[in-house]
C-alpha cells in the first residue's frame, strides 16, 4: 500500500466507501443513501433527481444565480443535492454586498416562494413578485393585476433563460474538468464570458447610437448647406 501514489490511494479509499454504501443499501433494502458516490474518479459528483421527462436524474453541480440588469452572478456553488429555496437569504446578502443596497423586488421561481422566504422578503421590505399563496382574491383577478403578474413572469423568465443560454451557447453543460475546483472555475468562466458578451453588445449599441447621431448631424449640416447654395443661386 505504501508503494501506491497519492491518487491511487484516493481511488482505493473511494472504492471502499462505495462498497460500504452499496452493502448498506443491500442490507436495508433501499436504493438511496446520503452522499452517494457514483464515480470512482470523481467522488465529489452526486446524483440530482430532477423529475424531468427527458432526464429524471442529472449529474453535476448545482448553482444558485441571480440576474441583475442582464448580468449573471453566481451566489452559490455546490456538488450536493439541496433544496434551492434555502438560498434566498444567501442571494439577498450577496446582492447587498455587491451593490450596497437591497433590491426592491424579487423575481424568483415558485420553489423559492414558500412561507418562510416570503416572510424573509417582508422583513427586508422586498416585494415578492409572483402568485401569492392560497386562494386568489378578487383583487388579484382584475385585468391590471393580471398584466402585472404577466410582466413579473416575463422578468422571472430572464433568470431561467440564463441557464438555457449558458448551456446552449457557452457550454456550461459540457464541463470536462475532473477536479471540483477546476470545474467550479470552468463554470464561472462560462458565465463570465456571457457577462462580457452582454457588456460588449451594450457598448456596441451605445457606439452605434452615437455614430448614428453624428451621421444625422452631418446630413443636417449638408442639407442646410445645399439649401443655402440654392437660395444663393436663385
Amino acid at each position: 500500500f505504501d508503494s501506491l501514489t497519492k491518487k491511487e490511494k484516493q481511488w482505493i479509499g473511494t472504492i471502499i466507501k462505495v462498497y460500504h454504501q452499496q452493502k448498506g443499501m443491500y442490507d436495508t433494502h433501499t436504493h438511496q443513501c446520503p452522499d452517494r458516490i457514483i464515480s470512482v474518479f470523481q467522488s465529489h459528483v452526486r446524483p440530482i433527481v430532477r423529475g424531468k421527462s427527458k432526464s429524471k436524474v442529472e449529474f453535476g453541480s448545482k448553482i444558485g444565480v441571480s440576474v441583475v440588469g442582464g448580468y449573471t452572478f453566481i451566489d452559490h456553488f455546490s456538488w450536493d443535492a439541496y433544496n434551492e429555496s434555502e438560498d434566498m437569504e444567501r442571494h439577498i446578502k450577496a446582492y447587498y454586498e455587491r451593490f450596497g443596497y437591497l433590491p426592491t423586488t424579487c423575481y424568483a421561481d415558485k420553489i423559492y416562494m414558500n412561507r418562510e422566504n416570503r416572510a424573509l422578503l417582508k422583513r427586508y421590505h422586498i416585494r415578492a413578485a409572483g402568485k401569492p399563496l392560497g386562494r386568489p382574491s378578487k383583487e388579484m383577478q382584475t385585468e391590471a393585476c393580471r398584466r402585472e403578474a404577466a410582466k413579473d413572469e416575463g422578468k422571472r423568465n430572464e433568470a431561467e433563460s440564463t441557464f438555457g443560454t449558458g448551456k446552449r451557447v457557452y457550454r456550461v453543460n459540457n464541463v470536462r474538468a475532473k477536479l471540483p475546483d477546476t470545474a467550479d472555475v470552468w463554470t464561472a468562466a462560462c458565465f463570465f464570458v456571457k457577462n462580457v458578451m452582454k457588456f460588449l453588445k451594450g457598448l456596441l449599441f451605445v457606439l452605434f447610437e452615437k455614430m448614428l447621431s453624428e451621421v444625422k448631424k452631418l446630413f443636417s449640416a449638408i442639407n442646410r448647406e445645399l439649401l443655402f447654395s440654392l437660395k444663393t443661386v436663385a
